[in-house]
C-alpha cells in the first residue's frame, strides 16, 4: 500500500490570507480657542506640615542577638539536626521564663565555641579523625 502525503490527508489546504492593514484615522482638527474647564478652580489648602518620623538607629546592644551574628550556612546529618531540635526544646522547657530562647542555631553556636576552645589539638586527616583529637580524654 502506498502512503499518503500529508497534504491528501488533510485535504486542501488554502494559503491564509495576510491581515488587513487599518490606515490611522486622521487626526481631529484642534480648535484655536481654548475649551472652558466646566470644573471650578481648585485653590489649595494649606496644611500644616507634620513632622517626619525617621527611625533612630538603634545601638548594636539593643539590637536582637540574631541581628548581631553572620549569617553562615552548614550541612547537617539528620541525626545531628534531629538531636538538636529535641536538645533545644527540651532545653527551652527547664529554661526561667523571660530568658531568651534557645534555637538549634544557638546549640550550634555553642558547639563551635567548644570547637574553638580546643583547635589546637585537633589532628587528622577527616572528620572522625579530628572529632576524636578534640573529645575529652
Amino acid at each position: 500500500m502506498a502512503r499518503q502525503s500529508l497534504g491528501d490527508l488533510l485535504g486542501k489546504v488554502e494559503e491564509p490570507t495576510p491581515p488587513k492593514v487599518l490606515e490611522p484615522a486622521p487626526e481631529p482638527q484642534i480648535a484655536s480657542a481654548p475649551i472652558a474647564d466646566p470644573r471650578p478652580e481648585r485653590v489649595p489648602v494649606a496644611r500644616p506640615s507634620r513632622p517626619k518620623t525617621v527611625a533612630a538607629p538603634r545601638p548594636a546592644d539593643e539590637l536582637p542577638t540574631y541581628l548581631k551574628l553572620v549569617r553562615k550556612e552548614t550541612r547537617l546529618r539528620e541525626d545531628q539536626q534531629n538531636q538538636l531540635t529535641l536538645q533545644a526544646r527540651r532545653l527551652n522547657r527547664a529554661k526561667s521564663a523571660g530568658t531568651p530562647r534557645i534555637t538549634d542555631n544557638t546549640l550550634i553556636r555553642i558547639a563551635v565555641d567548644l570547637l574553638l576552645e580546643r583547635i589546637e589539638t585537633a589532628r587528622g586527616d577527616d572528620e572522625s579523625a579530628i572529632l576524636a583529637s578534640v573529645r575529652k580524654p
